[in-house]
């Protein structure tokens, strides 16, 4: 049976607060929190939400992956990813030097149909794939930029470039390496400058925000956003469907940005902005610019923000109405499943909870298996039950919980 007083966030939190010489109170108040919060947490018998973490990490002077327990190293050589990230960080320095001239790269439409098929693999959360195929597609693609003129070809292949960057900027974020994925979205602005194209830098500020939100400095990462709309703006065609996916979800990222502030009436604004972009779109869009964008995912977002915003019972209610289209991401479905499923732990429906998770695991496996707050609300569940299912056991053994 999973070991009930393991290690989890709120036993990180309590030891930082105590090595820091604070009460549970002086944190809650540092942090803006509840005392209560903080003290269901510390016990266990509530899950962290994300919004938590970041404050009470901010507060503690310590990075949200310190409390999280990222990377999960267990997890990481079990599935056979953990020597992945050495090449993959030295793919990522080696970006400035000469051609390698043992590297012959393939013709740009392959290269092109290369960095599709990674982003595909990648948002289907193959990650050992994904990992396996990164540094040589960055040396290929690194090599191909250094010895391609000026012109539409150069462009191309910075782009293809920028885009292979931006994978593997999520595969190193999704592992719990933050310091990699910060290097890989510096990359990511290097060479997209290189491509000139306006909604690629749009995207990267969009990427560039999440940081902020996990600092606990939600200012930043709406000035971040605001300077993605602003890069929109400057594309040749604004109101394109291009145009118009890039911006609204930015909206959207500055709706969710916005109900982790707690801000109501600003995320709601948001929302609708992102509402009206995809209204004018009509249609999902998936794999524009990376990402997915339309109805659904607005849809999705509108059960996110309710969670962030603590309207559990709205959330649930929001959820009801969803329903993903076939093609849609696989982990974007994992993720509304774990986000479900925190905020039915939240009311106290343990079952239901549980099932969401196990439908966020069977939408997309990996995601779940490193998804903090999945572990999180696992975690919670075990420790609230005194017999467990042989559902949670399961679940509780495969994310390291055991």
């Amino acid at each position: 049976m999973p070991d009930p007083t393991g290690e989890h966030i709120g036993a990180r939190i309590a030891d930082y607060r105590k090595l820091r010489h604070m009460t549970q109170m002086s944190l809650a108040r540092r942090a803006y929190v509840s005392r209560s919060s903080i003290a269901t947490v510390e016990a266990g018998l509530a899950p962290a939400s994300p919004a938590l973490v970041a404050a009470t990490a901010r507060a503690l002077q310590v990075d949200v992956d310190v409390l999280n327990g990222q990377p999960y190293m267990s997890q990481l050589r079990q599935d056979q990813i953990d020597h992945l990230i050495r090449p993959l960080g030295e793919a990522l320095d080696l970006y400035d030097i000469e051609p390698d001239p043992q590297i012959s790269p393939r013709p740009a439409a392959q290269l092109d149909a290369a960095v599709t098929m990674l982003l595909r693999q990648y948002r289907c959360a193959e990650y050992g794939q994904v990992g396996s195929a990164l540094p040589g597609l960055l040396g290929e693609l690194t090599t191909a930029l250094h010895t391609t003129r000026q012109g539409d070809e150069r462009r191309r292949t910075a782009a293809a470039l920028a885009n292979t960057y931006w994978t593997a900027y999520n595969l190193a974020n999704r592992l719990g390496y933050t310091a990699l994925a910060s290097i890989a979205l510096d990359r990511m602005g290097w060479v997209g400058a290189q491509a000139e194209d306006p909604l690629l830098l749009a995207v990267r500020q969009y990427a560039r925000s999440l940081a902020y939100v996990r600092r606990n400095n939600p200012e930043v990462g709406l000035r971040l956003v605001a300077r993605g709309q602003r890069l929109v703006e400057q594309a040749d065609t604004p109101r394109s469907v291009p145009a118009l996916a890039v911006s609204g979800k930015l909206h959207l990222r500055a709706a969710f940005i916005a109900a982790r502030a707690q801000d109501r009436d600003a995320s709601a604004g948001y929302l609708s902005l992102g509402k009206e972009a995809a209204r004018r779109i009509g249609r999902d869009v998936p794999e524009m610019y990376w990402l997915s964008f339309g109805p659904t995912d607005v849809a999705q977002y509108e059960v996110e923000t309710n969670i962030d915003l603590k309207n559990m019972p709205e959330a649930v209610k929001a959820a009801k109405g969803l329903r993903f289209p076939a093609g849609h991401s696989p982990t974007r479905i994992g993720r509304h499943f774990v986000d479900l499923g925190r905020a039915y732990a939240h009311m106290g429906r343990n079952e239901q909870a549980l099932k969401a998770l196990l439908r966020a695991r069977k939408a997309a496996p990996q995601h779940v298996r490193y998804h903090p707050t999945a572990r999180e609300v696992v975690g919670t569940l075990v420790r609230r039950q005194r017999r467990l299912s042989e559902d949670l056991t399961a679940l509780a053994t495969w994310v390291g919980m055991a």
